[in-house]
């Protein structure tokens, strides 16, 4: 933990010693605040549920180069729709406990096995995170499956349709970086190690309800996204990103807070915040270094203290609740990982006895 903490210190801080030489970083992040400032407020303007997933999408599509944009965006317009269908599919599940757990056990599994092995990787990142999302969104409100799904989707779109159209305007005209080439989600030899790790994983996201259900824990619907965040970057230094997690969300949370307390219930001075927020923690962002998934936690933090109705609020509870969402999602999966490993090594094994199976070992990578 303290060699994760040095690395993002010493990034942040040759981050701040260079950004006056980073023209198209700034950019980028100015972009980035623009664009989610702007959904935020069409979304308001709309009547969607969740303004913020508008704001989250732009904060999560925009690479600094067009291209590199509609391509992302592409993929989380079609992995949020497939996730949305099927989640909704599931639906019925829910009130057949084992199924249900069975269920979001296997789409957590395949989500995290194909976002590694899979071309369109996003894509079947937020295919997976979409349909838990609208499951466990379906289990605290019954009967809204359909109502999930299809907001949650308009919220995406409305994003993307902001986002590139604010990156086209003033954004950066490179072209897309080339991706590494990767084997597909179907095709052998089979990871045994990944799909171990796959299957632990979806273990530890099925058991979210019963745990916070049982000790009737705050931040339920923050929960499993973040738990699920850390399960994909399982073979990629999950304690690095999740101290990035916990850093960002706790620096973008306190702003956020300390915003509301401060512009009260006054519109613009909280645009004006929102914006100024979104554009610190931006910045840090599109640094692409150790802390730039700090960056993006930060920003997504302050989305998610901050906006929260048709209009600037005091109410400082559901920001405080979704935060501590996201620091029990952190806490449970990392609890539960040790008691997990015996049965990711028994997975791993037995599937390597089978045949055809590869062990690749992992590889470190910059967090997306």
């Amino acid at each position: 933990m303290a060699d994760h903490l040095a690395r993002i210190a010493r990034d942040l801080a040759d981050e701040a010693h260079t950004l006056a030489r980073r023209g198209e970083q700034f950019r980028a992040a100015l972009c980035t605040s623009l664009g989610a400032t702007a959904a935020v407020l069409l979304a308001l303007a709309l009547h969607l549920d969740n303004p913020w997933w508008a704001g989250i999408t732009v904060v999560s599509i925009l690479q600094g180069r067009i291209a590199a944009t509609l391509r992302r965006s592409l993929e989380r317009v079609v992995g949020t729709f497939a996730g949305a269908v099927a989640g909704y599919a599931l639906t019925p599940l829910i009130d057949r406990h084992l199924l249900f757990q069975i269920g979001c056990a296997v789409i957590v599994a395949a989500t995290v096995y194909g976002q590694e092995r899979s071309r369109a990787s996003y894509a079947v990142l937020l295919a997976g995170i979409t349909a838990i999302l609208v499951l466990f969104g379906t289990l605290a409100s019954p009967g809204d499956g359909l109502h999930f799904a299809v907001y949650r989707f308009l919220e995406v779109l409305t994003g993307i349709v902001v986002g590139c159209g604010v990156e086209y305007a003033i954004g950066s005209g490179a072209g897309a970086a080339a991706d590494a080439e990767k084997p597909g989600m179907f095709a052998r030899p089979i990871d045994a190690d990944l799909l171990a790790v796959a299957v632990t994983g979806g273990i530890a996201v099925a058991l979210i309800p019963d745990v916070w259900e049982t000790f009737q824990l705050p931040g339920f619907a923050q929960t499993p996204i973040t738990a699920f965040v850390i399960v994909t970057a399982s073979r990629h230094e999950p304690g690095l990103k999740a101290i990035n997690r916990i850093l960002g969300g706790l620096l973008g949370g306190l702003y956020g807070l300390l915003a509301m307390a401060l512009v009260a219930d006054d519109l613009l001075i909280w645009v004006a915040a929102l914006a100024g927020g979104l554009l610190l923690a931006s910045i840090v962002l599109h640094g692409r270094g150790d802390a730039s998934y700090a960056g993006q936690q930060a920003a997504i933090a302050v989305l998610l203290a901050m906006v929260q109705g048709p209009a600037a609020t005091t109410d400082i509870l559901p920001a405080i609740d979704r935060l501590a969402g996201i620091l029990g999602g952190i806490a449970f999966v990392l609890a539960l990982d040790p008691l997990l490993a015996p049965l990711r090594v028994a997975i791993g094994s037995r599937l390597r006895g089978a045949g055809e199976v590869s062990a690749a070992p992992p590889v470190r990578r910059p967090i997306p």
